[in-house]
């Protein structure tokens, strides 16, 4: 049985207490299967945010931020390939709106996240570069356009599930999640970044095509 999001996120530390939250994310259990799996977006939890004084003074912000790094983590065992926090903390701030993050139950009872997508605005200048001068790109950190213009241009910021749980049926969830998610968003174009034959493949499943420079995109 699914659980609420209030119960999801009551296992999770709050990321004000960094070794307690160290702590956590060490202590993720080898997943690997999925028999029950469930997600979380960020309209599950916005609704139960009680602060007035920013979603940093938010403990269910601070937990929803936790559990995606927690996904990153399991998803990329290379150190080199995960996500900057600092990175991820400020996209989550300004856009929290475009990530989901998905969960497994373990053999124990517990619930972990071993997955995550993201999707955020980008800026019209970023995109116009993407998508004629790949070569250019230089830091591959993408702004969020936090004003949101009529038909934005979105970057897909993670497509990422734990290597053990890969073509099983929660991998090809998630994947099909995202393309629903991001096709219920009123866009003018997509664009990524994308190293991996796996993410080319979805990328293309989005109707992008190469650029160059790793990079993906489409006009709409």
């Amino acid at each position: 049985m699914n659980l609420t999001p209030q119960q999801l996120l009551e296992s999770v530390p709050d990321l004000a207490d960094w070794k307690d939250a160290e702590r956590w994310l060490k202590s993720c259990p080898e997943i690997v299967s999925c028999e029950q799996f469930m997600s979380l977006e960020w309209n599950d939890i916005e609704e139960h945010v009680q602060s007035s004084f920013g979603l940093h003074a938010s403990e269910h912000w601070r937990k929803f931020v936790l559990s995606t790094f927690a996904a990153d983590l399991i998803s990329y065992p290379k150190l080199s390939d995960q996500v900057d926090f600092a990175r991820l903390l400020y996209v989550m701030h300004a856009f929290p709106k475009g990530f989901r993050v998905w969960w497994v139950k373990a053999d124990d009872g517990s619930w972990w996240p071993v997955g995550y997508t993201g999707w955020y605005p980008m800026l019209d200048y970023q995109f116009a570069i993407f998508e004629k001068s790949p070569e250019l790109i230089k830091d591959r950190t993408v702004v969020p356009n936090v004003h949101r213009p009529a038909n934005p241009f979105l970057y897909l910021f993670s497509y990422s599930v734990a290597p053990a749980l890969k073509k099983t049926l929660l991998s090809r969830t998630l994947i099909k999640r995202f393309v629903d998610d991001i096709h219920a968003q009123d866009f003018g174009g997509l664009a990524c970044i994308t190293v991996s034959e796996e993410g080319a493949s979805v990328a293309k499943k989005f109707g992008m095509t190469y650029a160059g420079n790793e990079v993906y995109a489409l006009r709409v």
